[in-house]
C-alpha cells in the first residue's frame, strides 16, 4: 500500500466518524433519523474495515462483527427490545474494541510520520468516544437506573442517544455534571475513561513524537 492510499482511507474513517458524531443530535429520537443514524454506524464500519485491511490479522474478527453489529441494529430498529439492545451493543464494544486496537498499533508502526497517522489519531480518539458510549448502553441496559440526568427536568433514565455526549465530556474530562453516574459500576466506568482520555494524550503525543525523530534520524 502507498502512502497516498493509506492517507486517504484513514481520512475516509475520520470523515465518517465526524459525520456520525455532528449528526446525532439531530436525529436521535426520529425515526427516520434513527435508520440514517444506522446507515451512518455501517459506513464508519466499512471504514474501518477497509483501515485495517493492512493488517489480516485484525480485519478477520472486525468483518463478521461488523455485519452483525448492523444486523442487530436493524432489528432493533424495527423490533426493539431489551434482550436485542443487549446483544446490539455488545457485539458494537467487541467491533470498536478491535478498530480501536488496530489503530493503536498502527500509530506505533515504524516510519516517517504521514498525515494518515494524524488522521488516525484523532480518528482512533473518536471512537474510543463511540467505544465507551457502547459501555455506557450496555450498563444501563443490565441496570436502568445506573445513570440520572439531572437539569430543569430530572430524568431518572437516560435516553440512549445521550451516553455519546456523556462519553465525549468524560473522555476530555469537560463533564459538566449534567449526567451523573449514580450506580458503582457506571461510577467505575467514568472515572477509567476519563483516566484513558488523558492517558491516550500522553501516550499518543510521545509515539509521534518518537516516530518523527526516528525518521529525522
Amino acid at each position: 500500500m502507498t502512502a497516498i492510499s493509506e492517507d486517504q482511507r484513514a481520512l475516509f474513517l475520520l470523515s465518517s466518524v465526524l459525520l456520525y458524531l455532528i449528526l446525532t443530535p439531530f436525529l436521535q429520537g426520529d425515526r427516520v433519523g434513527e435508520m440514517i443514524l444506522v446507515f451512518s454506524l455501517y459506513v464508519i464500519m466499512v471504514a474501518a474495515s477497509v483501515e485495517l485491511a493492512a493488517s489480516h490479522l485484525m480485519v478477520r474478527p472486525t468483518i463478521p462483527l461488523a455485519i452483525l453489529s448492523v444486523v442487530l441494529a436493524l432489528i432493533h430498529y424495527f423490533h426493539p427490545s431489551r434482550m436485542v439492545t443487549f446483544f446490539h451493543f455488545t457485539v458494537l464494544v467487541a467491533f470498536l474494541g478491535f478498530v480501536a486496537v488496530g489503530l493503536f498499533l498502527f500509530l506505533g508502526r515504524p516510519g516517517a510520520i504521514t498525515p494518515g497517522h494524524l488522521y488516525g489519531s484523532v480518528s482512533l480518539y473518536f471512537i474510543l468516544a463511540l467505544l465507551w458510549a457502547g459501555i455506557y448502553s450496555l450498563i444501563n441496559a443490565g441496570y436502568p437506573d445506573a445513570f440520572l440526568e439531572t437539569g430543569p427536568a430530572v430524568l431518572a433514565r437516560v435516553p440512549g442517544g445521550t451516553f455519546l455526549y456523556f462519553s465525549l465530556a468524560t473522555l476530555t474530562t469537560l463533564s459538566f455534571g449534567d449526567i451523573v453516574p449514580v450506580h458503582p459500576v457506571a461510577r467505575t466506568f467514568a472515572a477509567l475513561e476519563s483516566a484513558t482520555g488523558i492517558l491516550y494524550i500522553a501516550i499518543t503525543v510521545a509515539r509521534l513524537v518518537s516516530g518523527y525523530q526516528r525518521a529525522a534520524k
